[in-house]
């Protein structure tokens, strides 16, 4: 059952479970900042989230991110040698309700997204299902996801530009509209007291407008705007095998992705973590990522002309990266005796991750504190 315990906390992040004795309404509130860095652009990321779960198995979902994105990218609307910080507001809230079926347990519900900065604005949609079976060692999940964007373009540096009629001529509109379907089946299944296995496969396909509305790619000695297919067709695999050894108070996280597109990108990414119990309330966790893609059938560094699509996303080329990491996760039992003591079901964590790179984005600095309480 210790064991157990502790892997349901390494799997499941933010679940509360209703008091059906006291009627009450539970949940968790959740807060986290994350910071990124790379050669040409600078994310600080701060979000919230909270879940709350009433006797009878409604659960109620909600998250806030804003992103304060710094960029000296072409690829963002750079015209001019400066750095600029766009803002991002992305917000969701989901409804689901579990019934039980005697021997199972379906839970059904939808979630909403909306994400909005100055020349993008997103949405989505989500449905999903899950079925829990054998006493909750077995569930089954299944989801579809609608996504329906706006793409626009506003360029930046150089002193504003306006017409006779003050409105500004930087913001070029709107240039295209992306959409997309996903759809996810999940099996995640307890082995024994001491293991469980996730497994699962999603396809994503989206249509319309997928080139940057910035980036020039490289034609005849010559800068043209991307032109990529405007259709492409994903497929995942992934799987998670976890291990618990009750003697040391470790736990080993096996995991595997595989990824292929018909624009021919295909990608494999294993992962190996390991987390140490310290004690009753601290958790270590290390982590190390590998990631290895080929590129795509229509990238080139250099065009002649006669190609019928173009890109200068570096994300489109082969390449491979290493990222290493380190988590620090504590509980904050130890202010059960102080003014304090509502927070003493709480938990802090810090993370830091370093990506090494062989794109051109360069390497990265991946960081994150979080601070979880349960109500």
């Amino acid at each position: 059952m210790r064991a157990l315990a502790f892997l349901s906390v390494l799997f499941v992040s933010g679940t509360a479970l209703a008091d059906e004795a006291s009627g009450t309404w539970t949940g968790a509130l959740e807060l986290r900042g994350n910071y990124y860095w790379e050669t040409s652009t600078r994310v600080m990321a701060p979000e919230v989230r909270a879940r709350l779960e009433s006797p009878e198995g409604v659960r109620i979902d909600a998250e806030y991110l804003l992103d304060a994105i710094t960029s000296a990218s072409l690829a963002a609307g750079v015209q001019e040698d400066i750095r600029f910080t766009e803002i991002r507001n992305q917000g969701m809230l989901g409804v689901s309700r579990e019934f039980d079926l005697g021997d199972a347990q379906l839970r059904l519900g939808t979630s909403g997204r909306l994400s909005e900065e100055p020349d993008y604005f997103a949405t989505g949609i989500t449905t999903y299902g899950a079925l829990s079976l054998n006493r909750r060692s077995t569930i089954l999940s299944a989801s579809l996801t609608y996504i329906h964007d706006n793409v626009g373009a506003v360029l930046r540096g150089g002193p504003p530009r306006v017409d006779d009629t003050g409105r500004d001529l930087s913001d070029r509109g709107r240039q295209g509209q992306l959409e997309g379907v996903n759809a996810g089946l999940t099996l995640n299944q307890v082995l024994s007291p001491v293991a469980t296995l996730v497994v699962g496969y999603s396809f994503l396909h989206n249509w319309g407008f997928l080139q940057n509305a910035y980036r020039r790619a490289a034609v005849a000695n010559g800068l043209v705007p991307e032109q990529h297919p405007n259709t492409r067709s994903r497929h995942t695999l992934h799987g998670r095998l976890a291990y618990f050894v009750p003697e040391t108070q470790t736990a080993f996280h096996l995991m595997y992705r595989a990824y292929l597109d018909d624009w021919q990108v295909a990608a494999i990414t294993p992962e190996v973590r390991v987390y140490q119990m310290i004690g009753r309330d601290a958790v270590v966790r290390l982590r190390y990522r590998y990631y290895d893609q080929t590129e795509s059938f229509f990238y080139d560094p250099m065009y002649d002309g006669t190609e019928r699509f173009f890109t200068a996303d570096q994300k489109m080329e082969s390449f491979h990266s290493h990222l290493l990491g380190v988590q620090l996760r504590v509980g904050l039992s130890f202010l059960g005796r102080t003014p304090l003591a509502f927070l003493e079901r709480s938990w802090l964590d810090l993370s830091f991750n370093y990506w090494f790179q062989t794109s051109r984005f360069g390497d990265a600095i991946l960081s994150q504190v979080g601070f979880r309480t349960p109500f």
